[in-house]
């Protein structure tokens, strides 16, 4: 196995460690048992737990998608806000398209790094969702500008970011085997309610979501089954 290749197998052990025990609480022992390697070969190739918590922040980071480039390709209008708040409501609730982590691993990473010292989440926020943010922010001025949402009292970037949050608290309240809330509606139908709660919540007029938001084009166009 070459250098890089035992850094990703050592990433990818670790994954499930720190998502289930948090970094504070994961020893270097475990990790290595875990990547079925010794401590000092663990050491050769991350002088510690902050190298390899690094080196997973990287490892999130480095994939680029299809429907991501599809999306880039879009003008900024109301119908591209549509797409990208259908798409982050996606990946957040449904974990689809899927990404390099596992969705509740990646979700548990994040609730722990909120619960410790806030590094990882924070990374992952600046290096992964502020462009995300800019690009929201883009296509909601296009959608006031041409009538079909009003501008209200929400702070610049703020619209993507509650956005996410809401997304992010579905896909926490469903980490228990048994869900904390009864949102009683199928998963894809919860996602198809937050994404109309969120456009309704950027100022988005009733007729601009009734003639942008159909979630079965919507599907089609992201190759969902």
């Amino acid at each position: 196995m070459s250098a890089e290749d035992r850094k990703r197998a050592i990433v990818k052990a670790a994954l499930p460690l720190f998502a289930r025990k948090g970094f504070a609480a994961t020893t270097t022992r475990e990790l290595a048992r875990a990547a079925g390697v010794s401590e000092p070969l663990l050491y050769k190739h991350f002088p510690g737990k902050e190298a390899l918590y690094g080196e997973i922040h990287n490892f999130s980071c480095r994939e680029s998608s299809p429907v991501v480039e599809k999306l880039r390709g879009l003008e900024a209008s109301t119908s591209t806000l549509v797409h990208l708040i259908y798409y982050l409501t996606s990946v957040i609730v449904l974990g689809r398209p899927a990404g390099a982590i596992p969705p509740e691993t990646y979700h548990r990473l994040m609730v722990n790094s909120l619960l410790e010292d806030g590094v990882f989440a924070r990374l992952l926020y600046r290096n992964r969702f502020d462009c995300f943010c800019a690009r929201m922010e883009a296509c909601l001025k296009a959608a006031i500008a041409a009538g079909d949402a009003v501008k209200g009292p929400i702070s610049r970037g703020n619209h993507a970011r509650f956005a996410h949050h809401v997304a992010a608290w579905l896909a926490s309240a469903h980490l228990p085997r048994r869900p904390v809330i009864d949102y009683g509606v199928s998963r894809e139908e919860l996602r198809n309610q937050a994404v109309w709660f969120a456009l309704r919540g950027m100022g988005l007029t009733d007729k601009a979501i009734a003639t942008y938001y159909n979630p079965k084009a919507l599907a089609l166009f992201f190759g969902e089954n």
